[in-house]
């Protein structure tokens, strides 16, 4: 059920109505029986497949609680997590996996007869995975299991978040589905603006770019570099405003209901490197994986290595996996390895650069410097990007082989991409532009300790308007452009 359509809207307007007219003893199984009907309107399969995994995770997780001795606890959580990941492997990467050593045979002569499994992708099954592994690592570091069924699998299946995200964590999410939550006509009207806000930067800029990015990836031979290049910054404005949208709109129908998510999002194109970017850019699969992949790695006993070089590994691989947690491609894992390399050669390269940036006097034009990092850090997610987009390993070679091309003629060039559709992407421009200066905005109340980010009283509510008649007048609504980015994943 996509976010932007009228079934969605219909849908979430009956459960926050119902929701807060019932009283607040049913309200947990109203809002399970909401996420239920969410997750089973692609299909029945996907309700079961979620409830199935959920099932493990509950039974593993009382089990962790009543063992006594660490040794069985560990049996009881390695049980569960071993079943939740075989089922994660079983429906996404069994064909990825099987195609890899078919190919791998294939080059060295060997036979390989393992058929094709083609199993339906269950819906946000990444993101539940991880949210049920994490909730069976904290009941082993000491959490508290959860034994009301009920609030167990609203914890899964919550429908805001259930799609793309954020990956919740146990101690946020359980402790308010057991609170009675009041109408509170602020509180509503705070997640309607998130809402509404999420809604134009997916309708209004990303779909609105999509079509020139899709033109250009579908046959990145037929174009030069210029080209390219910039549709690959339109993609990273694209994907910005696409799941970050999702974000706004899954934040603001949870704050209507009275639950609030965690962030994903913190104006990650103004990160001045990459760690910092990563800080920023979908915090809870970021602060997921620092605490139950990178943190684990770095304190094992197994390996013998210094703590920098260990540390240097265990960013390696922990940028690994998630780049194969986002898909079953190549291309993703090369994205990861690539955005992992960048970590390490800047850890290796900080204090001679911090040295050659004093000796240049670099320091002492901060405003400067702060741009210039906010570039360079830029440009290097823009770089990844061609692997994220890149419908194979091959079209994403071609293109960075191919980037330094067409800028002798750039005039030319920029002129014909106009051309694909100059209203669109005149729309686009703007679009990115007020995005942009939203996040500035918020960026520099932050940095001033000011809470209000958007003026009150007339200005505010003329600020929302626009935004409503942006939507209505220039949004892009067109069937599968509605479609989320991270739908996938």
């Amino acid at each position: 059920m996509p976010f932007i359509s009228t079934h969605f809207a219909a849908f979430f307007a009956i459960v926050a109505v119902v929701y807060f007219l019932i009283p607040g003893r049913f309200r947990q199984h109203w809002l399970l029986a909401a996420s239920a009907y969410f997750c089973a309107a692609g299909g029945i399969v996907y309700l079961v497949q979620v409830l199935a995994a959920a099932a493990v995770a509950y039974v593993a997780g009382i089990g962790i609680d009543r063992e006594t001795e660490k040794p069985a606890k560990q049996r009881v959580m390695a049980f569960g997590i071993v079943l939740l990941v075989a089922n994660l492997f079983t429906f996404k990467y069994a064909d990825f996996f099987n195609e890899s050593a078919r190919a791998i045979a294939g080059s060295l002569g060997l036979p390989y007869a393992v058929p094709e499994v083609n199993l339906l992708l269950p819906l946000g099954v990444s993101f539940y995975t991880f949210l049920l592994i994490g909730y069976l690592i904290d009941v082993m570091r000491g959490g508290k299991a959860e034994r009301d069924v009920g609030a167990f699998a609203l914890f899964v299946t919550f429908f805001p978040k259930f799609v793309s995200g954020p990956i919740e964590r146990s101690k946020n999410l359980l402790p308010q589905l057991h609170v009675e939550h009041a109408f509170d006509a602020a509180r509503i009207a705070a997640g309607a603006q998130l809402i509404l806000w999420g809604v134009f930067k997916k309708a209004v800029v990303a779909d609105r770019i999509a079509p020139f990015v899709n033109d250009i990836y579908a046959n990145p031979q037929a174009v030069d570099g210029i080209t390219l290049s910039i549709a690959t910054v339109l993609y990273a404005f694209q994907i910005y405003c696409d799941f970050s949208g999702y974000t706004d709109i899954a934040l603001g129908c949870a704050l209507i209901l009275g639950y609030k998510l965690l962030p994903n999002f913190n104006r990650p194109y103004f990160a001045v490197s990459i760690q910092d970017f990563w800080r920023r850019w979908h915090i809870s699969l970021t602060t997921w994986l620092t605490d139950y992949v990178y943190t684990p790695l770095t304190r094992q006993k197994f390996l013998k290595l210094k703590f920098f070089t260990m540390t240097l590994f265990g960013l390696f691989l922990t940028f690994l996996v998630s780049g194969l947690w986002h898909g079953a491609a190549w291309t993703f894992v090369a994205w990861g390895a690539l955005h992992g390399l960048y970590i390490v050669v800047s850890l290796l390269l900080q204090k001679p650069w911090n040295q050659f940036a004093r000796q240049i006097k670099l320091d002492k034009a901060p405003t400067f410097y702060r741009g210039l990092k906010i570039g360079v850090t830029f440009l290097l997610v823009c770089l990844a990007y061609v692997l994220f987009r890149a419908e194979s390993i091959g079209d994403a070679a071609y293109i960075y082989t191919h980037l330094h091309t067409g800028w002798g003629d750039a005039v030319d060039a920029v002129r014909a991409f106009v051309a694909r559709g100059a209203d669109g992407l005149v729309l686009s421009a703007l679009g990115i532009a007020v995005v942009m200066t939203a996040d500035l905005m918020q960026g520099r109340a932050a940095t001033a300790k000011r809470p209000a980010v958007v003026p009150s009283g007339p200005v505010r509510w003329a600020m929302i308007n626009a935004c409503a008649l942006a939507v209505v007048l220039l949004g892009a609504f067109y069937g599968a452009g509605q479609q989320f980015i991270y739908f996938r994943f």
